[in-house]
């Protein structure tokens, strides 16, 4: 536990460097190290933006142990191959999601995240992660703690809004909010989502079984769970969820908010653990929405398709049937 709050803290210092050098007007800035670290970092580039400057070009070292962002953006793992891509100047654009939510105090807080936002097994996960990895290391910890969450799941009740509209009331296994296309090492559980193209993809898989999680597992690593009955795909602007125990949007905190746009209200009662780019710890209810183009990352010269043609915000995709955990013909 000590050596998790220490990661923490040298993150969160990150944070602090990133908003002085946004606001110093340094052209670009280089982090070397995993989902954490780069979320930190996006929240104080855009904390200390200034009118007056641009905000850094982000140039992704990936030598943590997730660096799911990277892997959307295809960039290599390999130090010096990842400096080379930032030496070529060659820069796409990166939208950043901006959340409203209860840290670990309960207090209401703002952040920042360039992969994703996510509640339920992610944030299980996560929470038996952290004494585990401090025993047996990180790649070992995270499968250990992904099976302890699997073991102990049990889905918990929220009502999700996209741009204003009810998607879902029930039980809830799984909401990922996200802007790349991963998370946790290598889970393709965003296939749609395109980190430049103004939307975040909402992953919503309901009330599954312990024994539906194991069956279907593979298929969500390999980003073929679409066809599943109880996963849905919806691409938003605005995402609200507010826990179901709470009684309501009015007395859960995602009501009308203040004039800067924050949340109002008592505390939640959903027991929902929420992570933020890996960093685990908050709650419900939150408030998620998309910042277009917020920021530059430098990527290969041959990037990767932008649009997604033909859909409508807040609509299901529509896939052609898929055999769960089998490859396509």
């Amino acid at each position: 536990m000590d050596r998790s709050r220490s990661r923490r803290r040298a993150r969160r210092g990150c944070s602090s460097i990133a908003r002085e050098a946004a606001s110093r007007g340094v052209a670009r800035i280089l982090v070397a190290g995993g989902d954490g670290t780069t979320g930190e970092v996006v929240s104080g580039l855009i904390e200390g933006a200034r009118a007056d400057f641009p905000r850094p070009a982000l140039g992704l070292l990936p030598v943590g142990s997730g660096c799911d962002l990277a892997r959307t953006l295809g960039l290599p793992r390999r130090i010096e191959a990842a400096l080379e891509i930032v030496a070529g100047g060659n820069t796409r654009s990166l939208d950043v999601g901006r959340v409203e939510l209860r840290d670990a105090a309960g207090a209401l807080c703002v952040r920042h995240f360039a992969n994703e936002v996510s509640a339920g097994l992610s944030g299980d996960t996560l929470r038996h992660v952290g004494p585990l990895s401090a025993r047996i290391g990180p790649r070992l910890g995270f499968v250990a703690g992904a099976l302890a969450a699997v073991a102990s799941h049990a889905p918990f009740e929220a009502k999700i809004l996209v741009d204003g509209e009810p998607i879902h009331e029930g039980p809830v296994s799984l909401l990922a909010i996200a802007n790349g296309c991963y998370f946790g090492a290598g889970m393709r559980v965003a296939p749609e989502a395109r980190v430049d193209d103004g939307l975040l993809e909402v992953v919503l898989a309901r009330g599954l079984s312990r024994r539906q999680i194991v069956t279907h597992l593979p298929a969500f690593y390999l980003g073929r769970h679409g066809r599943h009955p109880s996963v849905s795909f919806h691409a938003a602007r605005r995402v609200e969820v507010v826990g179901r125990a709470s009684g309501g949007a009015g007395r859960s905190g995602l009501g009308p908010g203040d004039a800067s746009g924050g949340l109002a209200g008592s505390r939640s009662g959903s027991t929902a653990e929420v992570e933020i780019d890996g960093e685990g710890g908050f709650g419900l209810p939150l408030r998620a929405a998309c910042l277009p183009g917020a920021l530059r990352v430098f990527v290969r010269e041959v990037t990767i398709p932008v649009l997604r043609p033909g859909r409508a915000v807040g609509t299901p995709i529509v896939r052609r049937p898929i055999a769960l955990g089998r490859a396509r013909g």
